[in-house]
């Protein structure tokens, strides 16, 4: 409907133009027609009262002295003959009688020079004097016939020859003037026949817009009525949508309550029984972050559909944000032993700058989805790769989610981004969910500047493809190459992408490596390559084979090579809770998948440049955090978990309700006395920005060291965390508590 809304202003913006150009050229028509007549008016009058009438009679006067100079010039020839001489008397008077009425039109004031007709009137009354003398000498017998002609040519030729050029020059002086008014007027009609065209021109146009117009308002209002009906059809389908929405909401929100409820009930019954109370609050844990991610998901989408969603610029690691993300799904997925595989293939730049809280909600949403809808022993995927980018200050970072799950039917494709849109299908029906994760993804990336596909086929699984595009770190460390050149390694992992990836990387440190998907292979290309002369320095295998694992591979590589060569065995996901989570024996290393370059190139050099061996990380005896936290809440229950959680880390942990009583702590103990500061930002009397402020105040007036504050707060969107920042906090947690990253924020500042 709004392209024919457009279109019908469109059509009224021209009519209306149309109607003021012609109201313009209707006035500019008067004004020049009105103009033109007076000008053509004028010119008429002065022509008619000067111009024309002088030069009509000068150029018959021009013809009359004409004659005059011809009967001079053969006025002998009438001589003696009576008769001959009384008709040359009478031609005379006729020529002067003519001569002087012309005389009598001639208006000096039309002339440039008005003294030229008084010349020419005085001309001819002295050349009429001479004219009635040769006609007295003519009649007198007594008179030679070359005396009067030599009078003629002295007196009279010469007078009738300046009067010939006076009145040529009278003629031709009028004849300009008549061809300029001409000129003028011609001008001037012209003008008023153009502007005249050019007004019926827009009037005709001005009719023909205002008919189409009149056509196509009844059309769109035809169309308009169908509109609404559409309209009317789409708003009662989204009703049921949104009610259809609700009612699952309404189930899926109760069924983690009830759990709640229920195992808090069965916690409190069971007390006495301590393994049956930590299986209560362990399922209680599980079901509060169902619940609390149904929540976020309908926020979410609140905040995206009004468009008050705003990502962050931070910078970010993204092996830190793999690993996040491992930690969060490899539970869920060992839970339906589901085959995850997350492959990390030709990430050039790992220190990146952009939200990488939102776009570990992309991808969380993009993994869930799959393990969800995967069944019991079927396979995930997730393969991060780094696509060429035109700038080199930006990564395109593509992420690719396949699953070899239920898939979708192809009607439900098209719909699969839309808010609160399901597949209804047997499988569904008893999954809980918003059908909110897709359209908050689709949202997020669009956000982020990226773009997202799908392909799935009914029963065989569904593949995503997310493309975002992220700024490239300008601080990020440049790996250190030196003594990896010369260096010989073998690569043997059974995924094909893996190995590529690992051998691809290798090669770009300088590195001469070989690789193979044989775990059988690995004993014998060792061997060899010891006996052809050329060793391998390091043998990266691969954990988990379906032939020969790593442990095995590593066996038989000692046995045939003795301790020669550094080995490394990549640890797939969830090793930790296998084989008793040791390092295996005749292992020089342990290194995590997905294989990152940065921690490739760390064991590596450890290994064979500086000749350390790495403890395997799940080995590692986390120490207790040491320091002392200022927690401040108004909530006595949240200040209550808060100082328990921070304790049960390690450091020492004070805890206040109001922010004035922060203040008045930091005030009072001893600067350095707190090493970090938790912040509640909703507080009444003076919330947690106020009381940053004011804490930053003192710092600065007492000349004390910096304190870092971090908020511990409810309010978890973007323009709360943006805010934070900017009143001078240093981090930002968001409620409920999370263990992980409360451990990391307190190793971080402490």
């Amino acid at each position: 409907m709004g392209n024919f809304e457009k279109k019908r202003d469109s059509l009224a913006v021209a009519v209306r133009v149309t109607a003021v150009l012609v109201v313009l050229f209707l006035a500019a028509f008067f004004i020049v027609t009105v103009n033109n007549m007076a000008t053509i008016s004028s010119q008429v009058e002065e022509m008619k009262d000067g111009p024309f009438p002088t030069s009509i009679a000068a150029g018959h006067i021009e013809t009359d002295i004409a004659q005059v100079e011809t009967l001079a010039t053969h006025i002998t020839h009438y001589r003696y003959l009576p008769e001959k001489t009384n008709d040359l008397e009478l031609h005379f008077q006729e020529v002067d009688a003519s001569i002087r009425e012309q005389l009598s039109q001639i208006e000096p004031d039309s002339l440039r020079n008005p003294a030229e007709a008084h010349v020419l009137q005085a001309d001819y009354d002295t050349l009429y004097i001479r004219l009635s003398s040769v006609i007295e000498l003519l009649q007198d017998e007594g008179t030679s016939n070359d005396v009067i002609e030599e009078y003629v040519d002295a007196d009279i030729m010469p007078l009738a020859n300046n009067m010939l050029e006076l009145a040529n020059k009278i003629l031709d002086e009028t004849t300009d003037k008549v061809d300029s008014t001409y000129t003028i007027v011609n001008r001037a009609c012209i003008q008023t026949i153009i502007f005249a065209c050019v007004l019926m021109v827009c009037v005709v146009v001005m009719l023909f817009l205002y008919m189409l117009m009149l056509r196509r308002k009844n059309q769109q209002e035809k169309l308009l009525r169908t509109h609404l009906e559409d309209a009317l059809a789409l708003a009662q389908s989204a009703n049921a949508a949104k009610s259809e929405f609700l009612s699952n909401m309404s189930h899926d929100i109760r069924t983690p309550m009830n759990a709640i409820i229920g195992l808090t009930a069965i916690a409190d019954d069971s007390i006495d029984d301590p393994l049956r109370v930590k299986q209560c609050l362990t399922r209680i844990t599980t079901s509060s972050k169902h619940l609390l991610s149904l929540i976020n998901d309908v926020l979410d989408m609140n905040k995206i559909e009004s468009g008050k969603a705003i990502l962050s610029e931070e910078r970010f690691f993204m092996p830190d944000l793999v690993e996040e993300l491992i930690s969060i799904v490899q539970p869920q997925a060992a839970e339906k032993h589901l085959n995850t595989d997350i492959i990390i293939n030709d990430i050039r730049h790992e220190a990146l700058i952009g939200d990488a809280m939102r776009l570990r909600q992309i991808i969380l949403n993009l993994i869930s989805n799959s393990i969800k809808y995967t069944d019991e022993g079927g396979d995930v995927r997730m393969i991060i790769t780094e696509d060429s980018s035109a700038s080199e200050d930006v990564a395109n970072i593509q992420i690719v989610v396949k699953d070899t799950g239920i898939g979708m039917d192809p009607g439900f494709i098209q719909h699969v981004f839309e808010p609160f849109e399901r597949e209804r299908n047997d499988y569904t029906v008893f999954t809980e969910g918003t059908g909110l994760g897709m359209a908050i993804t689709k949202n997020l990336v669009e956000l982020m500047g990226g773009t997202i596909s799908v392909r799935s086929e009914l029963g065989q699984g569904t593949e995503f493809m997310v493309c975002v595009p992220l700024k490239v770190a300008p601080d990020a460390t440049e790996l250190d190459l030196a003594g990896f050149a010369g260096l010989h390694v073998l690569v043997v992992d059974d995924n094909y992408l893996v190995m590529q990836n690992a051998v691809h990387a290798l090669t770009e440190f300088g590195v001469e490596v070989e690789g193979t998907t044989a775990g059988t292979d690995a004993a014998r290309l060792v061997a060899e390559a010891r006996a052809a002369g050329t060793p391998y320095d390091l043998v990266i295998v691969d954990l988990k084979m379906p032939d020969v694992d790593g442990v095995e591979a590593a066996r038989r590589i000692r046995e045939a090579v003795g301790e020669d060569a550094p080995l490394i065995v990549m640890a797939s996901y969830g090793w930790e809770e296998q084989d008793g989570a040791s390092q295996p024996e005749g292992v020089d290393a342990l290194i995590g998948k997905p294989l990152f370059r940065s921690r490739l190139h760390g064991t590596v050099n450890r290994l064979c440049i500086e000749g350390k061996t790495l403890d395997a990380p799940v080995v590692t005896t986390r120490e207790p955090v040491n320091g002392r936290v200022l927690l401040v809440d108004d909530n006595m229950i949240n200040l209550e978990i808060g100082l328990e959680l921070i304790a049960k880390l390690g450091p020492e942990v004070e805890g206040v309700d109001s922010g004035h009583e922060a203040v008045a702590k930091i005030s009072e103990r001893p600067d350095g006395y707190y090493g970090l500061v938790f912040m509640d930002c909703k507080m009444p009397h003076m919330d947690g920005f106020e009381t940053t402020k004011v804490i930053r105040r003192l710092l600065q007036e007492r000349n004390r060291s910096h304190l870092p504050i971090v908020a511990m707060t409810a309010n978890a969107f973007a323009e709360d965390r943006e805010h934070a920042f900017a009143v001078g906090m240093d981090g930002f947690m968001s409620k409920p508590i999370d263990m992980g990253e409360l451990e990391k924020t307190l190793r971080t500042f402490l």
